[in-house]
């Protein structure tokens, strides 16, 4: 018998003033009715670190990968930042994983921006279909900022997903690389050893608003996106809705106005997962 993709789990124990941050940002109640744990798994034979999260209650649950934003360190899930997203969205009914990437946070492997990557978040399908708790029938996949990237080249790649949310989503590298914002300097940096025709390429391959017509027709897809957005412009998202209203691609884009980045300092994470929950209730959960 083949062994488990998961390696080890260990439950994640706040300190008493991060879980009064926990319970001021979303509630009490979240820390008792969710457990979320720091989990090493196995990706094309790399030690892989991430986070999995999940209601204390009798399952099973559906599946939510859900994928990080930024790129080395830069935008790592802690113990807060995974219970504050992954714990608060489990808390709805779900089992939640999220990857930390290879060659981060302690990941075997060299950081592979939107390329290898991808198969580190697809990877956790087989992590969870180990889990008792977890109902394989009802899987759907997330990512905010890089993570959006990663989660519309997901989706090019498997169908077993419902339904898709992607937060910021990056879908346009050769726009920001234009960009003066400051994901320009990590694109320089990252393809500064490509040769022109090698960084044509390999952009093009990232960026879901050239490959929109091989998104599946019956994974209905949620694009958030802050209209003060500063550092991924609300621009990607609208250029990837056109693309995938051209090809009669399903989706939805919703603009939170004046959201920022990804940020809960803004407050608008509350209408994030507003927005959030209705598409996953419809679409993961089948509750409407």
């Amino acid at each position: 018998m083949a062994s488990s993709p998961l390696l080890s789990s260990t439950p994640v124990h706040l300190s008493r003033p991060l879980r009064t941050m926990v319970a001021n940002l979303y509630s009490e109640s979240l820390l008792h009715e969710v457990t979320v744990s720091r989990i090493t798994y196995l990706s094309d034979n790399l030690k892989i670190n991430g986070y999995l999260a999940h209601p204390n209650a009798e399952g099973p649950y559906p599946v939510l990968i859900w994928n990080r934003g930024g790129y080395g360190d830069t935008g790592a899930l802690n113990d807060l930042i995974a219970t504050l997203i992954l714990g608060s969205t489990a808390q709805w009914g779900s089992a939640v994983l999220g990857t930390q990437y290879r060659g981060n946070a302690g990941s075997e492997g060299t950081e592979s921006w939107g390329d290898l990557d991808v198969h580190d978040a697809l990877n956790l399908v087989p992590v969870a279909e180990t889990l008792p708790f977890c109902d394989m029938t009802r899987v759907a996949i997330e990512g905010a900022s890089r993570g959006g990237m990663t989660t519309y080249r997901a989706l090019t790649m498997d169908n077993r997903f419902k339904c898709a949310i992607t937060h910021a989503g990056l879908a346009d590298l050769f726009a920001l690389a234009e960009y003066r914002g400051y994901l320009h300097d990590w694109i320089t940096y990252a393809t500064a050893h490509m040769s022109p025709a090698e960084r044509e390429r390999e952009l093009g391959r990232r960026s879901a608003v050239y490959f929109a017509e091989h998104f599946p027709d019956n994974v209905p897809l949620l694009l958030l996106h802050g209209t003060a957005d500063t550092r991924v412009p609300l621009q990607q998202s609208e250029a990837l809705a056109a693309e995938l209203a051209r090809y009669g691609k399903p989706h939805m884009l919703v603009k939170i106005n004046g959201g920022g980045h990804v940020a809960l300092r803004d407050g608008s994470y509350k209408d994030v997962d507003r927005h959030r929950k209705a598409w996953l209730d419809e679409h993961l959960y089948g509750r409407k």
